[in-house]
Order: C-alpha cells, then sequence, then structure tokens
C-alpha cells in the first residue's frame, strides 16, 4: 500500500467515526431536550391544578428548636423555561419551577449566643426569606451583645432541570422541599416520564416520595 493509499484509509476512518459522534450526540441533544419538554408540559399542568387547590405544605421547616413551622401555604407557583442555541439548533437551557411558603406571619428572634447564630444564619440564607437582622453591640466596648432577626415567614421552593445535552442526563436542584435543603441529583433523559415526575410532586407536597431512587451524583446541602 503507498503512501497516498494509507492517508487515504486513515481519512476515510477518522470521516467514519466523527459520523458516529456526531450521530450520538444528535441522539443524545434529541433525549435531553425531550426530557426537558417532558418536564414543562407535566409541571405547568400540575401549577395549575395547585393554584386551584391551593395546598399547604406538610414538611416542617424548623429555624431553630424553639420555632417551627407546618402547614405553610403554597403561594406564587410558576413554571419557567429558558432556551439556548448548541450547535445551530435551539433547545432548552433549563426548566424550572418556583414557589414560596408564606403565612403572613412575622417571627422575631434573638440570639446572644454565637454558635447559635452560626447555626440560625444558614438557614435564614437559604430560606430566601427578606431577613432584617440587626446587630446590638456593647454602647462602651462595642462587642457584640445580640443579634436581632424579624423574618417574615416568607421561603422559597423549587426545583431546577439542567439538560447536558452531549450526555443525555438532567441535572436537577431542588430547594426547601425537605426543609431548609438543597438537593443535587442527575437523572439520564429516559427517566424524566409522568412516574418520576408524580414523585417530583409529592415530594413537593410533603408527601412520601421515591424522587430520588436510583439517583445519580446525589448530593444533599443541609443549612
Amino acid at each position: 500500500m503507498g503512501l497516498l493509499d494509507d492517508l487515504k484509509r486513515q481519512a476515510e476512518a477518522l470521516q467514519a467515526r466523527q459520523g458516529i459522534d456526531t450521530a450520538a450526540l444528535e441522539r443524545n441533544t434529541q433525549l435531553a431536550d425531550a426530557a426537558c419538554k417532558t418536564a414543562f408540559t407535566y409541571l405547568d399542568t400540575l401549577v395549575r391544578q395547585l393554584i386551584v387547590l391551593k395546598p399547604v405544605s406538610k414538611t416542617r421547616y424548623e429555624l431553630d428548636r424553639k420555632t417551627r413551622l407546618e402547614g405553610l401555604p403554597m403561594t406564587q407557583l410558576k413554571v419557567d423555561a429558558r432556551r439556548k442555541m448548541l450547535r445551530g439548533q435551539e433547545v432548552f437551557d433549563h426548566v424550572v419551577v418556583h414557589g414560596r411558603l408564606a403565612n403572613g406571619q412575622r417571627l422575631n428572634l434573638v440570639k446572644d449566643f454565637l454558635p447559635d447564630i452560626e447555626k440560625l444564619e444558614p438557614r435564614l440564607r437559604a430560606s430566601g426569606a427578606p431577613v432584617n437582622a440587626q446587630p446590638v453591640r456593647h454602647p462602651e466596648s462595642n462587642k457584640l451583645v445580640e443579634m436581632r432577626y424579624e423574618v417574615p415567614v416568607d421561603f422559597v421552593i423549587s426545583a431546577r432541570f439542567t439538560p447536558d445535552h452531549d450526555r443525555a442526563c438532567i441535572g436537577i436542584r431542588v430547594q426547601n422541599f425537605d426543609g431548609f435543603e438543597t438537593v443535587d441529583l442527575e437523572l439520564p433523559a429516559t427517566e424524566i416520564g409522568t412516574t418520576r415526575l408524580d414523585e417530583l410532586a409529592r415530594w413537593l407536597l410533603g408527601e412520601p416520595h421515591r424522587f430520588l431512587d436510583g439517583a445519580l451524583a446525589l448530593k444533599r446541602i443541609a443549612a
């Protein structure tokens, strides 16, 4: 075999591999986008029903040992989807359902012990509530005496679906479905269907669920 024939064989082999890779990427892109469309359609329908039913969450939200909140009404529920360009075609960038848990109550919390402050403040940040925090200092030494917090019971909840089009996977971040906690996980695009999304709806409502069964890269970040 001459040099030219050898180079031709190598070029043809490379083109064949690239063709296979391109076809695989296209299939994965279609799977990931179909999963996002399924999630958007399901969540949009779910939210429309919940707006009518006005459910309250069955989850307990604990700011400290004395401040535990249950039966919080779900408000401002919305679904949003954004798109982007990828390899010359328009695809989903993300799908998100979000809302608030609010009952009109305002809490006044006072902490004068540093470990208690350090436990409380991450929960306040995770809650998404518009907190008013005021330090009280000694008039002479300027030493911190206590922290006073005014906290409206107005907590954020959300679930965000972010597709990985190359891998046909969906990254999901769930915020405050299980108290003040963020849960990150990944599912194959083919797993995003009515059965799995029903489990997410149960989780949202604070009911027993199996949404996390078989999840990949599962990580819980408790506030």
